[in-house]
């Protein structure tokens, strides 16, 4: 989608978000070393039915699987047998429901286990903001490295601005960001940031929707060591 209409569909269309079915969104990676498993789990006291979409990075549906779940049972999705894999295969797994569910997130390294996550949140359509806050820890250290995405559940594009700050309090790094419909978009500090014992500290993210933010921490070396997802925004400005 061009740039400026996408700007202009924003101003038109605000954040008059209509869903049909509960949504709960997540982000996943299934490229070559790294794999997400979503885990499926019917919370809610009745029977229900799933839709599970897999969205690439440009946020382009790569297949869809669908299920039906008895009172607390689960289903276990490995996304990698799903759509395989490839450099873009990551970002934004959506499940469409009208039930209550829990996501559990299994993200695997080299086919081994590496970090687990569970996400209760559907996808917040009910707050009309200007701007929706999202925030994380980070480190851009000698030993530590950080990556964070963030993700656009969203039919409409949305639009947000990335801050980091230093321990002290200090802006390091500040940009723009405009995701089309379903795509994400990755924030590698290693490439932003200095590298220094002192570089750790805050990120706030700011949109003009609710998204998913998500956190990726490695060791010095590159290895993933833990994936934190981040569905709920701290704070909304309300809209004047």
């Amino acid at each position: 989608m061009n740039r400026l209409i996408a700007l202009l569909a924003i101003i038109i269309i605000g954040i008059g978000i209509s869903v049909s079915a509960t949504q709960y969104a997540v982000y996943y990676a299934s490229t070559e070393q790294q794999d997400t498993a979503l885990i499926l789990m019917n919370s809610g006291g009745n029977e229900t039915y799933y839709t599970l979409k897999i969205y690439d990075a440009y946020g382009s549906l790569l297949d869809a699987v669908s299920g039906d779940l008895a009172p607390f049972e689960s289903d276990y999705h490995v996304v990698s047998d799903i759509v395989g894999n490839a450099a873009t295969y990551w970002g934004l797994a959506l499940v469409e429901t009208p039930g209550i569910m829990t996501i559990g997130l299994e993200t695997f390294v080299d086919k081994g286990w590496q970090a687990s996550e569970n996400v209760t949140d559907a996808v917040m359509t009910d707050v009309a903001a200007k701007y929706y806050w999202y925030g994380l820890n980070y480190a851009n250290t000698s030993d530590q490295a950080t990556g964070v995405v963030a993700v656009n559940p969203f039919d409409t594009p949305v639009a947000g601005k990335f801050f980091v700050y230093d321990a002290s309090g200090n802006q390091v790094h500040s940009e723009d960001f405009l995701l089309d419909p379903h795509e994400s978009t990755y924030f590698a500090l290693r490439k932003l940031l200095t590298t220094a014992d002192s570089m750790w500290g805050a990120i706030d993210i700011k949109a003009t929707a609710p998204i998913v933010v998500a956190g990726e921490y490695f060791a010095a070396d590159g290895t993933l060591l833990n994936v934190d997802e981040i569905t709920r925004f701290y704070f909304y400005e309300e809209l004047q």
